[in-house]
């Protein structure tokens, strides 16, 4: 089954740009509950612009795509679910095709009401390579460039990992998701297994990695040791 052959517009040439904290959008709230893999959004598929505005979406299941096509109405605050889908758009290589998103919604008369914003990736061209990504069994990604680092929260565990260096292992207890969504969130937890103690501050805006041509709902600074670590993230 190929995805409808909806259009971005005009392929544009460019060079991928590094990681930025983008302030342009403001207050989002999100959560998620993907298939087996990630349990984080309500929805995921490929999304494309239609006329008058309107977002048509063609869901995954699995590792396919839906047979059918519906349409995506934006109640994301400050339409996070149209200005991540923009950023996206702005910054893929590939700019002619659907782009992948995530996002939580409900089922409404004329399709899905999408609530919460997630993430857009422009890389991702079918539903299968999207299971993987973030890794199996997550419940929360954080990540970032210069240097390279990922936070990822299991129901058994958070790992912070660097390359090079050894996981550094913390509860997954105080980064379960609050009673309340906010827009910002600062998260301690310390590791009994390997020492030392981690800050998570996140900021729920928009944030965009153009080296991997993803737009996020939220920012994410990390506090490990002496050093800091800036990123984008999908937060619990």
């Amino acid at each position: 089954m190929r995805l409808f052959p909806f259009s971005f517009g005009t392929q544009r040439e460019r060079q991928p740009r590094g990681q930025l904290g983008g302030k342009a959008t403001a207050a989002l709230a999100l959560g998620l509950t993907l298939s087996a893999s990630v349990q984080a959004a309500d929805y995921r598929g490929f999304a494309s612009p239609g006329p008058l505005g309107v977002i048509l979406f063609q869901a995954c299941q699995g590792k396919d795509p839906a047979r059918n096509v519906t349409k995506i109405e934006d109640a994301t605050p400050d339409a996070a679910m149209s200005a991540g889908l923009e950023a996206v758009r702005e910054i893929m290589l590939g700019a002619g095709r659907p782009i992948y998103v995530e996002f939580r919604g409900n089922p409404a008369s004329k399709g899905v009401k999408a609530t919460y914003f997630v993430r857009a990736i422009g890389t991702l061209e079918s539903c299968a390579a999207a299971l993987g990504s973030p890794p199996p069994r997550s419940l929360f990604w954080a990540g970032g460039q210069d240097p390279t680092w990922q936070l990822v929260v299991t129901p058994g565990e958070a790992r912070f990992e660097r390359p090079g260096e050894k996981p550094v292992r913390f509860p997954a207890t105080p980064f379960a998701p609050p009673a309340k969504p906010a827009a910002t969130r600062v998260i301690d937890a310390w590791s009994p297994a390997d020492g030392g103690t981690v800050r998570v501050e996140l900021v729920v805006e928009m944030c965009t990695d153009g080296r991997s041509e993803t737009a996020y709902g939220a920012r994410a600074t990390v506090r490990y040791g002496s050093t800091t670590y800036e990123g984008c993230a999908t937060p619990p």
